[in-house]
């Protein structure tokens, strides 16, 4: 029965002697509650048998022991076995623990063996991982010897036999010559342990608690280790708070203790977390998730399922993520960021005590590797970065009246997958100033003035998250109501100087407002139809566009100068398709500057001649129905491909 690991303690010794020429010994019982209260309570150790903790009789210890290793034990289960008290060592013969009614003359015959405490090991059905007997008497270091032959000699040579090998580690509290003193061992286990509470590792090394127990008791005694029986390191003193604990009881904590510390930053930490989504396939073959996370909650849904995975390889999945945050959050220039990836390192710290096959040093290595190849991903995928306008409505009461604020979103899509990388603004309130209440017209101005406030930011912190030469489109949406602005007036600042909103980037007008208006609600049906034909049926084009103003039933397209407001109107009602130039000297012309034929490809074809020198009065404005319901729960990527 194999499980999480449970810890034991079996402490006994004895203190009084009925024979006259042995000497009781008073300190037994501190020696015991001291071990007792040191083990449970810093390691969470059960203590077992523990009405054979003080003046145990011989018969009765081993009898008991015996059918408690044979109960319910698991092969995960680790024991210790402390003993307390007077031991002697016959020459020639063995080390004895003397018990209660030992009659010194006849130590054979009235002591226990120390060897004894390992044959119980023997029988059938025992199934425990490891166990460390701590001989606490004189000449301890010949009864630990005397343990190790029987181990060697014996539990080895039946394990084959009768199932796993079982671990057995022993600690003298003294050399084979030496006499113990009375209280020495203990209370310098206890200043050890106490010292080593942060001890740099999962587990402190046997073979170093003893040394630095020797530090401390007097040169005249010195405590020894030994392992016989397995090659599996020693695990009994987890450098635990106060209780073991599995990662499955600590998981919860842990992890809503990292989430709360993203999302105070949630932009850059969708951005990480999404590119390690990305990227998981190059850590060590780590294939974690197809579905990129857009929002808060998800990131604590993503963090949690990372936990739920094995650890393979000592690669721990939830910590290698946090790594891969904590290792791009400090090449940013913002100190608050690296500050979140110094708590991201302690945070990292504490998890790896619960991941026992965890290894940070190679988990380190493995995401270092990972992000380079994803640094060169990312230079040959085409990224666009998609900032999205839109009016507040009145959702929650359905009314669909517009509060006159608006909306900014910004988002990065992996072209090649249309999946968002990261969030950048997720739903920034736009509020008017109180003199564009009574003054509607002013409403342009409000756009401007809160674009050149917040948006050249946004866009130079998303510039600087990602690596150097990468291919960028910026593509802007921008509420109907503004299809008279001249957008090459916005402007805002880049570098130095003043950049025309439009200049490099195509603007497209989206079309929130028609899903509450009430006309565009009788004819949405029609419109449907008329959208499913035009992405659907790309071998049979739709009927060619009339001419400008003079719109025909089944048109589907508007092409050609600035539109009259009777246009304007048929646009915005039923057309998904319409681009236009607001330069009425220098109006679309069908073939010259677009071809009916390409209008999947015209959000490229536009940029083009923004971008064109023989056209730069050339002022576009581009109405694309995606096809995607609106208002929608996140920002969508423009669809230029035919939809299935």
């Amino acid at each position: 029965m194999a499980g999480k690991p449970r810890y034991y303690l079996i402490a006994c010794g004895t203190s009084n002697y009925n024979d006259h020429d042995v000497d009781n010994l008073d300190s037994v019982p501190t020696d015991l509650q001291r071990v007792v209260d040191l083990f449970t309570q810093q390691f969470g150790y059960e203590e077992a048998l523990t009405n054979l903790r003080l003046n145990p009789k011989k018969d009765e210890l081993i009898k008991e022991f015996s059918n408690w290793l044979q109960q319910e034990r698991c092969e995960s289960d680790r024991v210790i076995f402390y003993y307390s008290g007077h031991g002697e060592y016959c020459q020639g013969d063995r080390h004895y623990l003397l018990m209660e009614d030992t009659i010194l003359n006849q130590l054979p015959q009235t002591s226990l063996p120390t060897e004894e405490l390992v044959r119980p090991l023997n029988n059938e059905g025992v199934k425990i991982k490891q166990i460390l007997y701590i001989i606490d008497t004189c000449y301890s270091g010949v009864g630990i010897s005397d343990v190790s032959k029987f181990t060697t000699q014996v539990v080895q040579k039946y394990q084959p036999v009768k199932g796993a090998g079982i671990a057995v580690h022993g600690i003298a509290a003294c050399r084979a010559k030496d006499t113990a003193k009375e209280d020495v061992f203990s209370s310098a286990l206890e200043q050890v342990i106490n010292d080593l509470k942060n001890y740099d590792n999962l587990y402190i090394p046997l073979d170093y608690l003893v040394d630095q127990i020797n530090q401390i008791i007097c040169s005249n005694q010195r405590a020894s280790y030994s392992a016989s029986g397995s090659e599996i390191s020693a695990i009994f003193f987890p450098i635990l708070p106060k209780t073991i604990q599995t990662w499955e009881e600590k998981q919860d904590e842990l992890i809503s203790k990292l989430f709360a510390e993203l999302k105070k930053h949630p932009e850059d930490s969708l951005l990480q977390l999404n590119s390690f989504i990305l990227s998981s396939k190059n850590i060590e073959n780590l294939v974690l998730y197809d579905e990129f996370i857009l929002d808060c909650t998800e990131i604590k849904k993503r963090l949690t399922e990372l936990g739920e995975k094995p650890v393979s390889r000592g690669i721990c999945p939830l910590v290698a993520c946090a790594e891969w945050c904590r290792q791009r959050f400090y090449k940013q220039n913002n100190i608050s960021l690296r500050l979140l990836a110094n708590t991201i390192k302690n945070w990292q710290q504490e998890v790896i005590k619960y991941r026992e096959e965890a290894n940070l040093s190679t988990i380190q290595e493995s995401v270092k590797k990972a992000d380079l190849k994803f640094q060169e991903l990312i230079k040959k995928e085409n990224l666009r970065l998609q900032v999205e306008i839109e009016p507040e409505f009145d959702n929650d009461n359905g009314t669909g009246q517009a509060s006159g604020a608006l909306f900014l979103s910004m988002s990065l899509w992996l072209e090649s997958q249309d999946l968002p990388l990261g969030r950048f603004a997720e739903k920034i309130r736009l509020e008017p100033r109180e003199s564009e209440e009574s003054f509607p017209e002013q409403e342009n101005e409000s756009l401007y003035t809160n674009l050149e406030k917040i948006l050249p930011n946004l866009i130079r912190k998303a510039r600087y998250s990602l690596p150097a030469r990468v291919n960028l489109t910026i593509e802007y949406f921008l509420p109907f109501n503004y299809f008279k602005t001249q957008l090459d007036n916005i402007r805002f600042k880049r570098g130095r100087n003043l950049t025309p909103l439009g200049e490099e980037y195509p603007i497209f007008i989206n079309s929130f407002e028609r899903y509450f208006d009430q006309d565009f609600l009788e004819i949405r049906d029609e419109i449907e139809v008329k959208k499913q034909g035009l992405w659907n049926d790309v071998n049979n084009p739709v009927t060619e566009p009339s001419v400008p103003g003079e719109f025909e039933g089944d048109d589907i397209y508007y092409m050609g100068t600035d539109p009259s407001d009777s246009d304007l109107e048929r646009i915005e009602e039923a057309l998904p398709i319409a681009v236009w130039s607001r330069n009425v000297n220098q109006p679309l012309i069908e073939g010259e500057h677009l071809n009916l034929s390409e209008w999947q490809n015209w959000p490229n074809k536009i940029l083009k001649l923004r971008q064109d020198k023989k056209y730069k009065d050339l002022e576009v404005t581009l109405l694309w129905d995606d096809l995607y319901p609106k208002p929608s729960r996140s920002s969508r990527p423009l669809n230029t491909d035919v939809v299935d």
